[in-house]
């Protein structure tokens, strides 16, 4: 035990939370086969469209490992594990104490959260203290980056972008998670207390024309809306962010520099536009447009939010052409584990901003995912692979390789087994899932699965090297 107390910090927090994640996702055929015996027909009242039982197992099993894994990130990547005093306390009880509780809470808790009273609403209840805990760590890192630049000497002029697009990223993440909450809490309770009801009514009168049970869940689905499409694109720049500052953001020079730059300053930007978008969309009554429309009643467009979560992506794009730019010129183009980030990234932009805006332009064909249209069910695929592949998986398979870097495989033997293993793993499954998308076909459903299943071997596989070489014994071979 002396050797687990003294071993309470990032890198093991981070490979313990790498190792629940796993365990919860492995069971996940079980989960699919146990969920009707619990509950056979659920439908919630006030949230409809919104599918409970998955949406809460995947935040205990790969959204709450996702951020427990990049806070543990940014606290190494950016020296916050030198903090001092309070910063370094608040730091350690959030990031390292909480951490290591928060997986294994809302991981075990999801499995059984079916619908919200389920169990007298105990599994719901536990997740929310470990959503809380994430809560907590947000707070613990923004204010700890707000006063580490001068407590550390550095001043805040030498932080650079990536640490200010980190830092307004957890900004916009917090403000995603207190929408979050607001729903959870309508879901619950309804619109209780009143002035619960009072907001709603004030908030959606004025564009619906009464207010009843109809308008509390209008205004919850855009609350549920706006909290997810926060949430998603903004981990997904800090997860950039901590990208370039992990393979020299601060050592570029020249051209390799400047577009990495512009990126940053395109992404914290339009951070910034996104989350006040979505505030005044989920909290207000804004009704988001679509750009470009066409057809019957201008059914087809590109949602303006869409457009906007796209532009942090295009500045993400610079980031990643300054970084390749700058890893051919220090010769480490071939780094296997910055090739495998690099494939996960393109493969975002393929399944987002690719199939993603070639569906909204052709919403006549698609229907929203709703029938009659002849291309509902396709839509439907496709909105359950974006959701599970480009913006849950793939972010995580970045966090987990920039973990791996920073723990430090003992060889590059093992970086390449583990990274070649996800770069097969990535591919077969992008091209296997947009073949499904296509045509509906069942094999192709089954080729997805198959290349999850290789990259859940790459990871455990990873996971598995990265603690032989942390564990006491071990070898690391750190990376700067």
């Amino acid at each position: 035990m002396s050797w687990l107390s003294s071993r309470v910090e990032p890198r093991f927090v981070a490979l313990w939370t790498m190792i629940w994640a796993l365990g919860l996702t492995a069971i996940i055929p079980a989960i699919n086969a146990v969920t009707p015996l619990l509950n056979p027909a659920y439908e919630n009242f006030w949230t409809p469209g919104v599918f409970w039982r998955l949406v809460l197992y995947w935040h205990g099993a790969i959204f709450m490992p996702l951020i427990t894994v990049a806070a543990c990130l940014i606290y190494m990547t950016f020296g916050l594990d030198k903090a001092e005093g309070t910063v370094a306390r608040l730091l350690r009880e959030s990031i390292l104490y909480g951490g290591i509780v928060a997986t294994p809470l809302a991981g075990i808790a999801g499995i059984f959260d079916v619908y919200d009273r389920f169990a007298f609403g105990i599994p719901l209840w536990l997740q929310i203290i470990a959503f809380l805990i994430g809560d907590e760590m947000a707070i613990a890192l923004i204010v700890a980056m707000l006063i580490y630049p001068k407590q550390s000497g550095k001043g805040y002029e030498g932080m650079g972008l990536p640490y200010y697009t980190v830092l307004v990223a957890l900004i916009g993440v917090l403000i995603a998670a207190i929408e979050g909450h607001i729903a959870g809490w309508i879901t619950w309770a309804g619109p209780w207390p009143s002035l619960v009801a009072n907001y709603v009514n004030y908030t959606m009168y004025p564009v619906l024309g009464y207010y009843n049970a109809t308008a509390v869940q209008t205004f919850t689905v855009n609350v549920v809306t706006s909290h997810s499409h926060t949430m998603l694109p903004l981990i997904m720049a800090g997860i950039v962010a901590l990208v370039g500052a992990s393979y020299g953001y601060h050592e570029m020079k020249g051209s390799s520099k400047f577009l990495a730059a512009v990126g940053f300053l395109v992404m914290a930007y339009m951070i910034i536009a996104v989350t006040w978008l979505y505030v005044v969309a989920g909290v207000g009554n804004y009704a988001i447009p679509a750009l470009f429309s066409s057809g019957p009643n201008d059914v087809n467009g590109l949602a303006m939010d869409d457009a906007m979560t796209g532009m942090i992506g295009w500045g993400a794009l610079f980031v990643l052409i300054g970084l390749l730019l700058y890893m051919k010129r220090s010769g480490r183009l071939r780094d296997p584990i910055f090739a495998a980030i690099v494939v996960a990234w393109i493969l975002i932009y393929l399944v987002i901003p690719g199939t993603g805006y070639y569906v909204e332009f052709h919403e006549v064909f698609y229907g929203f995912a709703t029938p009659p249209a002849p291309g509902w069910m396709n839509d439907a695929v496709y909105t359950r692979f974006h959701q599970d592949f480009a913006f849950f998986l793939l972010p995580s398979i970045v966090v987990a390789l920039l973990l791996f870097r920073r723990v430090g495989l003992r060889s590059d033997a093992e970086e390449r087994r583990v990274s070649y293993a996800l770069i097969a793993g990535m591919i077969l499954t992008f091209l296997a899932g947009e073949t499904y998308f296509a045509t509906l076909a069942t094999p192709a459903l089954y080729a997805a699965v198959l290349g999850a299943a290789i990259i859940w071997v790459g990871l455990a596989l990873g996971t598995y090297y990265a603690w032989r070489a942390y564990a006491p014994g071990g070898s690391v071979r750190t990376k700067s």
